[in-house]
C-alpha cells in the first residue's frame, strides 16, 4: 500500500497544484522543464532527472539547454556552498 492509497486527497491535491502550474502561461513548457531539470539535480532526485530531461526533450530543448540547465543549478548549489563557509566556516 502506497501513499496514493493511504492519503488520497493529499495526492490528489498535488497532482491538481503540479497541473496548475504547468497550466500558467508567462514561462512556456520549455522553460518550466529546464527549471525543473536544475532543480532535480541539485535536489539529486535521481526519478526526477530522468523525468524532467525526457519532458525537456520533448517540450522542445537542446542537449545544449539541458546542460546549460544542470550547468546553472550546480553554479547556484556551490555559491550556497561557499555563502554558508563565509558565515561559518571563517569567522573572526
Amino acid at each position: 500500500m502506497g501513499l496514493k492509497e493511504i492519503k488520497p486527497d493529499i495526492i490528489k491535491a498535488y497532482f491538481e497544484f503540479s497541473k496548475a502550474v504547468d497550466k500558467t502561461d508567462k514561462l512556456t513548457q520549455k522553460e518550466k522543464e529546464l527549471i525543473s531539470v536544475g532543480v532535480a539535480h541539485a535536489l539529486q532526485c535521481s526519478f526526477c532527472i530522468e523525468d524532467h530531461v525526457k519532458k525537456a526533450r520533448v517540450a522542445g530543448a537542446s542537449e545544449e539547454e539541458i546542460a546549460e540547465a544542470v550547468l546553472v543549478a550546480a553554479k547556484v548549489r556551490a555559491g550556497a556552498v561557499l555563502t554558508y563557509a563565509k558565515h561559518y566556516a571563517f569567522k573572526d
